[in-house]
């Protein structure tokens, strides 16, 4: 018998186009499903969810991915976003086999039940056969359609044939290629090929990497080189040339057509606004460095207090603005004499308002106004994954302090407005009462009657601590049913600014698609 006779019989046979939309957020349910079909999200993304026999599976399909709905499937589409989402359905027949049955050499069901997403490059222009020759089929037509099916089958058994790696193996790979995109962005670099070799379907890196940075792999790709853009403009005396080459861009107009549409001005504008020599307080200098600033030198802090040997230092270096918080009248009018001083209250301050006043005295407002909309959807994303992996499960905030312990309330900005308000993990109770509780012990920690901890510590702390502060935990929190311990590193200090919040957003993604 020929390796080849077990497929002879097995035919496809197209059987119908459907075209299906859904204007904004809403559902459908699909519940005519004899016949197995492939999708394709012609617009958008949504949700899809398939159940057959009580069993459920789901899955997000995006733009230009097809999927696989098996037959005798009951399938829900559901938009979760305003902007409106297209499909086409592409109906067949699969004879000689019931598609169920479809088995390996090794006898091992090839198709089981599950959303399957993948892409094929050029579906789009069968696609549109398929939408045309469904509205007067024609024997050439139908042949066509035919070869298409045949060619989209084709691709999908190999989709689901490839070995799959694990998901932890798979984050890695995603932060692998953002260190190499951060790495490499002056070189040129092929995102599709990055996707190729990660192992898995273009359709779920894009995906999955979305997924980790609330960001495309191109729109991460042009914020690394836009922002390392901004570093060299207000660092350097190059010319707006020489640092679109250094970034990444070998046409210097292209560069800064997409600097302008980014930043809100020009490469040359940006630069004769933040190329100043700048004296500040440490808090500060977390927000000039998003906005592509490093100052001069850092006050330290306390040094309103002595300030005699800093006011000598600032006379020799000349700066051009010193920022800091208030400082008394005198040392205002000493100050003053050397350089223009912009006193900015940050304690109780948020963060947010203050970074738009510093860009603002700067002349760079849009260039704050674009960060801030890509910490937005760095938010965005991460509330997500805190809704989906802590739902509403209260955690106390607390962070690794010296010999001891803070504690973070609902009374105080710093780490409530990011933690609390703008990722939304739930408070307990006990968070309502203080701002910030500094403690000796976790022991103190566990007294105010957090069942779940989410645990900032310092990068400086060893494995071996973190350890130890988890098993202590939970053996404080014994009596609870099933106790979590989070937790975040972080690079010291623990600053109220735009790059600390910044930084613990990452981290808490990180921690969250790896505690899954």
């Amino acid at each position: 018998m020929s390796v080849y006779d077990r497929f002879r019989e097995m035919t496809l046979h197209y059987a119908g186009t459907e075209e299906l939309k859904l204007e904004g957020q809403g559902a459908i349910a699909i519940l005519d499903c004899r016949y197995p079909t492939f999708g394709f999200a012609e617009k958008g993304g949504a949700k899809v969810t398939l159940t057959r026999e009580g069993n459920s599976r789901s899955g997000k399909i995006v733009s230009g991915e097809l999927f696989y709905l098996p037959s005798n499937t009951h399938c829900t589409i559901q938009n979760e976003e305003q902007s409106s989402f297209q499909a086409i359905w592409i109906r067949f027949v699969w004879k000689g086999q019931a598609e169920e049955k479809l088995r390996s050499a090794g006898d091992e069901p090839i198709v089981d039940f599950g959303l399957f997403s993948f892409r094929v490059p050029q579906v789009r222009g069968w696609i549109a056969d398929f939408v045309e020759a469904g509205r007067e089929l024609k024997p050439d037509a139908y042949f066509q359609l035919q070869s298409h099916l045949y060619s989209i089958a084709s691709a999908f058994l190999r989709h689901i044939g490839e070995p799959k790696i694990a998901d932890d193996d798979f984050i890695d790979y995603v932060e692998r290629t953002k260190r190499y995109m951060t790495d490499h962005y002056a070189d040129a670099i092929d995102v599709e090929q990055l996707a190729r070799q990660s192992g898995v379907s273009a359709g779920r890196f894009y995906q999955a990497f979305r997924k980790h940075t609330g960001l495309s792999p191109h729109k991460y790709m042009t914020a690394i080189r836009l922002n390392a853009s901004l570093h060299m403009l207000a660092h350097s005396r190059a010319s707006v040339t020489e640092v679109a080459h250094c970034a990444g861009y070998t046409d210097e107009l292209y560069f800064s057509r997409l600097f302008k549409k980014h930043m809100g001005m020009t490469p040359t504008e940006y630069a004769a606004c933040a190329n100043k020599k700048i004296v500040m307080q440490p808090v500060f200098k977390g927000d000039l460095s998003v906005l592509g600033i490093m100052p001069e030198w850092v006050l330290d802090r306390g040094w309103s207090d002595d300030p005699e040997p800093y006011v000598r230092r600032m006379a020799d270096t000349k700066p051009e603005l010193v920022l800091t918080s208030p400082i008394p009248g005198e040392l205002l009018r000493t100050v003053a004499g050397i350089a223009p001083v912009i006193s900015l209250q940050w304690k109780g301050y948020p963060w947010k308002e203050r970074l738009l006043q510093i860009s603002s005295i700067l002349g760079i407002a849009s260039v704050a106004e674009r960060w801030l909309a890509f910490y937005d959807q760095k938010v965005s994303n991460a509330r997500q994954l805190v809704r989906r992996h802590l739902g509403d499960t209260p955690f106390l905030l607390a962070s690794a302090y010296g010999s001891g312990f803070r504690v973070y309330g609902m009374r105080m900005n710093k780490i409530k407005d990011l933690f609390y308000d703008d990722l939304q993990v739930k408070p307990p109770v006990q968070a309502e009462r203080f701002g910030l509780l500094e403690v000796e012990s976790l022991r103190e920690v566990a007294e105010l009657g957090g069942e779940h901890l989410l645990l900032l510590m310092p990068q400086s702390r060893s494995d071996e601590e973190l350890a130890g502060y988890e098993r202590q935990w939970r053996e404080l929190a014994a009596g609870q049913a099933r106790p979590r311990f989070l937790l975040i590193r972080y690079e010291e200090p623990l600053m109220y600014n735009a790059s600390t919040n910044e930084s613990l957003i990452d981290q808490t993604v990180n921690l969250l698609l790896k505690d899954t």
